[in-house]
Order: C-alpha cells, then sequence, then structure tokens
C-alpha cells in the first residue's frame, strides 16, 4: 500500500518528531525470507514509499532532536523502512546530516551488503556514528539462503573494514536454525562477538497466518534458543540479548557490557545486580538503566561476589552508561496505571500475550488493588504474532466479548497498538470499543 503525498508527509513527520527518526526509504535490495513486509495479511495499513526528495528530508532534518540519537533505518511509524544505502543520494544526505549535527550520534541500521570500500570509509568519516548490522548467519550459504545477499563475502569484508576502524556496531540475527541449522545460529553468534560487536540481539522471527509453513519456528525451538543464549553468555564478553526478553524477575541484574562505554571503563560486569543509583534503589532493570543515562557521573551501589561495591560512572548526562539490561518495567508506565485505576470499582487491563506475564511479575512485586489483566491474542495478523503494536481494534473486541464488562468501571489498552491519532493498522479508531458499552482509555 502506498500513501498519498498528504499521508506520507504526516508520517514522515510524525517519525521525526516523536521518535527522532528520518525515513529515507521503503526500497530494499534484498529480499529476506523472514521479511514481514511480505507477511501483511490484505487490509494492514503499512506503507511503502519511494526514496524520499534529497531537499524535503534536510527540511525534516533540522526539526530532529540534537540531544537524542539521530536514527536511519528503522520503522517508526506505519511507513514500511527498507535498506537506507540504496537511497541515490545517501552519501550526500549523511554528510548533510553531520554539518547540521556535528556532535550528535547517528545511528545507521543496514543489511550491510551495500558497504562498499566507499560507503565504510565514509561512515568512518562520519563519527560519532554507530551501526546496526543485520547479519543473520555468517555462512556464505546461510546468508544467501536468508537474506538472497548475492555476495556475502564482501559483506563481511565491509563489516571487517568498520569493525577495524573503531566504529562502534551492533549485531542482529534472526533465529532460524530450522532452516540454516543450530550450529550455523550458533557460529553467527560467535562471529560477532569475536568481531568485535558492541552487543548482539537475538531475534524470534515473527510470521503471520499467512506465511508459508516451513518459515514456522518448531515447537520449543525459542526456548532451546534461550538456553543456547545462556551457555554463550558465560564466553561472551559481548552482551547477548534475547528479544522479546523473556524475563523472570525484575531484579536489576546487569547482562552485559559494552566495549569502549563507561561501564567498562569503572569496573563494571556482567551478572553485578544494581542496589542503588544515587543513593536510590531502583524497582527494575529499565529503571536502574534510566537513572544511570540521565545522571552526570552516578554513583551505584553494586553487589558482587557476596558483596557491595562502590562505582562511579564518568559520563555525560544522558549518555548510555554501557551496561546492557533487558527492558522490563519503565515505572512511570507503572504509576500511569495506578493514577488511572477507576476508585471502588475493577478495572481491567488488556494486554499483548508477549507482557502478560511480566504484567504479572509487576502485579506481584507491586500489587494494583482492583485491576485484573487479561490477554489479547492476535486474530488478525496469527501465526505467532504476540506484541502489542500488532493489536487490532478487532483483537481487543473478540477479547471483550467473553468478558462480563458490566463488572469494570474502565478498560485500559495499550498505546503501542495505536498511532499518535488513535488508528490501528486495520485503520479502525480506539473509540470503536467504546460502542461495546465500556470507557476505553490508552495507556502508554
Amino acid at each position: 500500500m502506498k500513501p498519498d503525498p498528504a499521508a506520507l508527509q504526516k508520517l514522515l513527520v510524525e517519525a521525526v518528531r516523536d521518535h527522532n527518526v528520518l525515513p529515507l526509504t521503503g526500497r530494499c535490495n534484498l529480499s529476506c525470507l523472514f521479511c514481514s513486509h511480505h507477511q501483511n495479511p490484505p487490509g494492514t495499513h503499512a506503507y511503502d514509499f519511494p526514496p524520499v526528495d534529497e531537499s524535503r528530508l534536510l527540511a525534516l532534518g533540522k526539526h530532529l532532536d540534537p540531544g537524542r540519537k539521530i536514527v536511519i533505518g528503522e520503522s517508526a511509524t506505519r511507513l514500511r523502512e527498507g535498506e537506507p544505502l540504496t537511497h541515490p543520494r545517501f552519501p550526500a544526505l549523511i554528510r548533510s546530516l553531520r554539518t547540521l549535527y556535528p556532535d550528535t550520534v547517528i545511528q545507521v541500521t543496514t543489511n550491510g551488503s551495500l558497504l562498499t570500500r566507499f560507503m565504510a570509509e565514509l561512515l568512518i568519516s562520519l563519527a560519532p556514528l554507530e551501526l546496526l548490522f543485520s547479519l543473520n548467519s555468517s555462512s556464505v550459504e546461510g546468508r544467501r539462503l536468508l537474506m538472497n545477499d548475492p555476495q556475502p563475502l564482501e559483506t563481511f569484508r565491509a563489516l571487517d573494514r568498520v569493525a577495524s576502524a573503531g566504529v562502534p556496531w551492533h549485531g542482529s540475527v534472526v533465529a532460524l536454525p530450522q532452516l540454516v541449522g543450530w550450529e550455523d545460529l550458533r557460529q553467527t553468534l560467535y562471529f560477532l562477538n569475536n568481531t568485535g560487536a558492541h552487543s548482539i540481539r537475538l531475534l524470534l522471527p515473527g510470521f503471520t497466518s499467512i506465511s508459508l509453513s516451513t518459515l514456522q519456528p518448531p515447537p520449543g525451538a525459542w526456548e532451546r534458543c534461550r538456553d543456547l543464549a545462556e551457555r554463550l553468555r558465560a564466553e561472551f564478553y559481548t552482551p547477548l540479548l534475547l528479544e522479546p526478553p523473556q524475563v523472570k524477575d525484575l531484579e536489576p541484574r546487569i547482562e552485559g557490557i559494552t566495549t569502549g562505554s563507561p561501564a567498562e571503563r569503572a569496573g563494571l560486569k556482567g551478572g553485578d545486580l544494581i542496589l542503588k543509583v544515587n543513593g536510590r534503589a531502583p524497582i527494575s532493570r529499565a529503571d536502574a538503566f534510566f537513572r544511570a543515562q540521565k545522571s552526570e557521573i552516578p554513583s551505584m551501589t553494586i553487589f558482587r561476589d557476596g558483596r557491595p561495591a562502590q562505582i562511579s560512572l564518568k559520563k555525560k548526562r544522558n549518555e548510555s552508561p554501557g551496561f546492557v539490561v533487558s527492558y522490563d518495567l519503565d515505572p512511570r508506565q507503572l504509576e500511569r496505571v495506578r493514577r488511572l485505576l477507576a476508585p471502588g470499582k475493577d478495572t481491567l487491563m488488556l494486554v499483548s500475550c508477549a507482557s502478560f506475564s511480566l504484567w504479572s511479575l509487576i502485579q506481584k512485586r507491586f500489587p494494583l488493588k482492583g485491576l485484573r489483566l487479561v490477554a489479547v491474542p492476535s486474530f488478525f495478523f496469527g501465526g505467532n504474532i504476540n506484541c502489542a503494536g500488532l493489536l487490532t481494534v478487532s483483537d481487543f473486541a473478540a477479547t471483550l466479548r467473553r468478558l462480563q464488562l458490566e463488572d469494570y468501571a474502565k478498560v485500559l489498552i495499550p498505546a503501542a497498538a495505536f498511532d499518535p491519532a488513535g488508528f490501528d493498522l486495520e485503520g479502525r479508531h480506539y473509540s470503536l470499543l467504546g460502542e461495546m458499552g465500556v470507557a476505553v482509555t490508552l495507556v502508554d
């Protein structure tokens, strides 16, 4: 689906204003088996778009926030981002961005296939810059199978050039061992660790009801990926994270440390438990991370080897502390839910299947009187889709029909399922749920 000019401009502005993302193009030079763009059911309001004109991008670029990382190549709206290096004016655009914002970190997500020697040298010259590299397989056969990369060896050489030049980069791997084999997956994770990735993300592939059955993960595959990650963390220096995360508690325990970061310089290690940040005990991993990130030279109390220790991070305000944790609970979200509870009557909170176990943990740790949690399956997308951002009004309605709504004063639903105007991926507004006779409120 292609947006009309007015809709495209609205989405471009939304990406810049709300996410500090500059969308360049919806085009891609590869055809990955796992690409979500090929698996959307009919009627999905997600938009392809051609390369955006350079002058238009530069005008939008002037509204980016220099105090935040500038992101290129990540989908943040209904626009379906492609490979940014396919934009015919990419070199000129990124040079112009660097001129506009000489000190702001620019993050570029790429499949790596267009990282020629010229492109690699260009990116090296534009520090501070970091790459998010979608590798998926470190074997020639694996890259060809999963991504249709015609020249995998050139991609590997380009990555080596960038890594050797000291450009910070992060690697991601979509877990498809049923296609490439478990040994290929294991060797790919080793490759990322040994080549100098600052972090590694191991991603569960999302497949819808219209995906080929051969692409669906077999039963138990994600549990086996989790076990593999736990074993490799004991060997790796590079932080290795699962997405979606599978947290079993809210303990702010560090999973890894990025190379050259304030955390590494201060001597923090994977496995350290954060007891306090600037004298206050964090309630979760995310709370500990955000407190350290926002602070200039935060002091931390950690627990290691059976005793507490004091550590100070020499860093700027809003600079990443460099320790890695799985995302769990932002205290601000807990407080927003608490404020929305209806006094004297129960409140129903609909959550995604992916976040149900987390919210169950939160409810046990910080009981919210009168709150009932219900998980909402994804009927529209189907398959193994279970995140809040892909739920629709029809999914919420199907779940509400099974419940005694008169028992609840209001229903809370995740704002992540809707765009800023309140519309879902089918183009329906959340207010339609009010026709079921219940007060509906978005919560983010």
